[in-house]
């Protein structure tokens, strides 16, 4: 005998069925929001990319909604392309002074989406059995597509603020034993670049010392 029960092989592919759908619905989001911010508008073509990969119609509105609404992210809002491949997003801006020192191009900040994402992260505390019976009970089966958890330093990690804030709402109401540690964000890099020689290394070197007092995010690999 396998020793596995019919009710187990069961929810193992449906657990991998909804991951995997999980991730081309985070991809087609992604790639309507970067359309309709290139284009300006909610075009057709967005619409069709929708149908195409089942997503709701009534998303693409919502995404539509929220960029004519103007609503920025809360981190990052200067993008910038820097010599030898590498990108970076700031929460401040540079000064144009030390800008050109650095070799460094302002880019339309729509574009930060083709190569980074923002990550929201909640750190929490008490029992992880506690939170997953809580979610587990009050969170929407679609939401938990979007989420990912990390057990062993109890953190949720989603590319939506909306999740966040919904696993938010449902631990101080429902689980007042779990608490909220530590609530922030960040920037990840889509493709990351690697510093192959001296000359890189050392261009890299003085970056992060002239931008020592601006926080920023880059797809270098061993930036920390």
């Amino acid at each position: 005998m396998a020793g596995h029960s019919h009710a187990t092989n069961v929810k193992w592919r449906k657990d991998r069925q909804n991951q995997a759908r999980g991730k081309l619905h985070q991809k087609t989001r992604r790639d309507i929001e970067l359309l309709i911010r290139e284009e300006g508008k909610l075009s057709e073509k967005a619409l069709n990319i929708a149908r195409q990969n089942n997503f709701p119609k009534e998303k693409v509105y919502q995404i539509w909604e929220k960029i004519k609404l103007g609503k920025k992210n809360d981190c990052s809002q200067y993008f910038y392309q820097a010599p030898f491949g590498i990108w970076l997003c700031l929460e401040n801006d540079v000064p144009d002074k030390l800008a050109t020192h650095l070799k460094l191009k302002k880019m339309p900040l729509y574009l930060i989406f083709n190569y980074f994402q923002l990550i929201y992260v909640l750190k929490l505390g008490g029992e992880s059995n506690l939170l997953t019976e809580c979610l587990m009970t009050d969170l929407p089966a679609e939401a938990w597509e979007k989420i990912d958890y990390d057990e062993q330093k109890q953190e949720l990690t989603s590319v939506e603020k909306e999740t966040i804030n919904t696993i938010k709402s449902i631990i101080s109401i429902k689980n007042p034993k779990l608490t909220i540690v530590e609530e922030k964000n960040f920037w990840k890099a889509f493709f990351f670049k690697t510093l192959n020689n001296s000359e890189e290394k050392n261009y890299y070197s003085q970056l992060k010392k002239e931008l020592a007092n601006i926080k920023f995010y880059s797809n270098i690999e061993e930036y920390k």
